[in-house]
């Protein structure tokens, strides 16, 4: 019975010796900079190891190992040169598809369209021409009945062709271009006549021309161009087009998508779309032009004689 009662006490023993001497698996991890005992013991805690060192004449717990962390990555800037404005009937209003960066006025430098000392005659945006109402305006560069070849016309910001279209009339190659900038601008041109090459290679991506069938077809995804890229070389209609239309020419259109123009009243109606004549301006005036481009084109005379407009100031 004795020795029963020995054995047992000595089992005891060695289980707290056993208990006392293991590592709690649930201690609390050491503090770095805490004091610790003997230098060289090890302790986990948290997914890091610690080590007991000497510091000086203290021993003091230090970190030996770290679990590994893959840093945050820093936010790069929102890349909204990618952002595109679209019409949403539902609400009569053009709504962007992202965040866009700020308009900076001008916006077409000057040049970046055209060369302003070169046309001799201008048509008023938002007016009534032929017994329909345009929302464009447009430039010449010959009188009625001739025709001037090797007139440039380029992008006037970076952007997107969002939609193209080409066509015949009078016997003779059109083709037009919607281009947006990503802060809410957009170039309505028509009348354009020899595409530049990289403007044939878009061109090739829509339905051909036919007679007479201008209507606008959407690019999906939009082309990116950029400011100065050659869109033609040529525009207006050659020979052979007849009298009352051979000239060089062009239908030239800006429009404000961020907001319909406030010099139309609200109750205004045309049979032209909506989403065009709410929100075209007068480009030649209020900073969208540079102030020398701005101050050439407001030089020039009417072409047709006609100078009302919904658009401009008198």
């Amino acid at each position: 019975m004795q020795r029963a009662r020995l054995l047992a006490k000595s089992l005891t023993f060695a289980i707290l010796v056993v208990l006392i001497t293991q590592p709690n698996a649930h201690a609390a991890a050491p503090k770095p900079g805490n004091a610790c005992k003997k230098a060289g013991l090890t302790q986990k805690g948290n997914g890091v190891v610690y080590l007991c060192k000497k510091s000086g004449k203290k021993l003091v717990w230090v970190i030996a190992l770290g679990v590994k962390k893959t840093p945050f990555p820093t936010p790069s800037p929102q890349d909204n040169s990618q952002v595109a404005w679209n019409w949403m009937d539902n609400q009569g209003m053009w709504v962007a598809n992202g965040t866009p960066p700020q308009c900076t006025l001008p916006i077409i430098p000057t040049g970046a369209l055209l060369d302003f000392t070169k046309p001799i005659s201008i048509l008023q945006p938002g007016q009534t021409r032929g017994g329909s109402y345009k929302p464009h305006g447009g430039l010449r560069w010959s009188t009625y009945g001739t025709y001037l070849a090797d007139t440039k016309i380029t992008v006037p910001f970076d952007g997107a062709v969002v939609q193209a279209f080409q066509y015949i009339e009078a016997g003779t190659y059109q083709f037009g271009l919607n281009i947006q900038s990503p802060c809410g601008f957009m170039v309505r041109l028509d009348h354009l006549y020899v595409p530049s090459a990289q403007f044939s290679q878009i061109l090739k991506t829509i339905p051909a021309a036919v007679k007479d069938d201008s209507r606008e077809m959407s690019l999906n995804p939009p082309v990116q161009v950029h400011v100065g890229d050659v869109i033609a070389i040529g525009v207006g209609m050659p020979p052979p087009a007849g009298p009352d239309s051979l000239g060089t020419f062009i239908d030239f259109g800006l429009l404000d998508l961020r907001h319909a123009n406030p010099a139309v009243p609200a109750n205004f109606s045309s049979a032209a779309d909506q989403k065009y004549s709410r929100y075209s301006v007068c480009w030649y005036q209020n900073g969208y032009l540079s102030t020398a481009d701005q101050s050439l084109a407001q030089k020039l005379p009417y072409a047709n004689s006609d100078s009302t407009s919904a658009y401009c100031s008198k």
